[in-house]
């Protein structure tokens, strides 16, 4: 069985050489991004040479995508999703609720990243740069929820049952109408089908009693 052609992984202070070699391609400030090389997710070839990277900054419950890099970028369109499936377990098991992005490619797009709504703009973080540039976003889960305490997201599970039990026990109810209903209907179909039963029985019983057998007298 032949090896995958690109594996992916968290970068560590060992994959700093080629990607400082990737960001210095790119123009971007690779002394800076290399005290934050946790950041990133990392990308290789079969031969365990780093061609591609996408970071990942943390600021609350928001995330940020930035500085990607391919070594070859007509690789990119098979390198993307394996990066941004590693970023995205990565947001959600820290929680995450949005992540926001100035990559622009239809990739990242096609992944739901769009311009950001009223209620979305209101939440954007300064950490991540200024407001005013052209940022996407994600969201990943409901804002509200997340800044929730222990206790309120209890209160909000207990309410949320309830309504649900609330739900099952009017379905119920509407199930046991709609039998008692049925059940009615079948009966009167069956008396009504007995009844004229009977009486096609009557009446033809009827009509042999009154006939005059050959023969006999009056």
């Amino acid at each position: 069985m032949n090896p995958p052609a690109f594996t992916a992984r968290r970068a560590t202070i060992d994959d700093i050489p080629p990607l400082r070699a990737l960001w210095r391609a790119e123009q971007l400030p690779e002394t800076d991004l290399e005290k934050r090389v946790t950041e990133f997710q990392a990308a290789f070839d079969g031969t365990g040479k780093l061609v591609g990277s996408i970071g990942l900054s943390v600021n609350g419950t928001q995330g940020c995508l930035h500085s990607e890099t391919f070594l070859d970028f007509g690789q990119a369109d098979e390198l993307r999703p394996m990066l941004w499936e590693r970023v995205h377990t990565v947001a959600r098991n820290r929680g995450l609720t949005r992540l926001w992005t100035l990559e622009k490619t239809q990739f990242w797009r096609g992944v739901g990243f769009d311009a950001p709504d009223d209620e979305g703009r209101k939440r954007f973080s300064a950490a991540f740069g200024a407001a005013d540039l052209p940022w996407s976003t994600l969201k990943l889960k409901d804002e509200l929820v997340a800044t929730m305490t222990p206790g309120q997201e209890m209160a909000l599970f207990r309410a949320a049952s309830k309504e649900e039990n609330d739900k099952i026990l009017r379905q119920a109810r509407v199930m046991k109408w709609v039998a008692a209903v049925l059940g009615l209907l079948f009966f009167l179909f069956v008396a009504y089908g007995s009844f004229s039963w009977w009486k096609v029985q009557h009446r033809g019983g009827a009509k042999s009693g009154g006939k005059m057998l050959p023969g006999s007298r009056w």
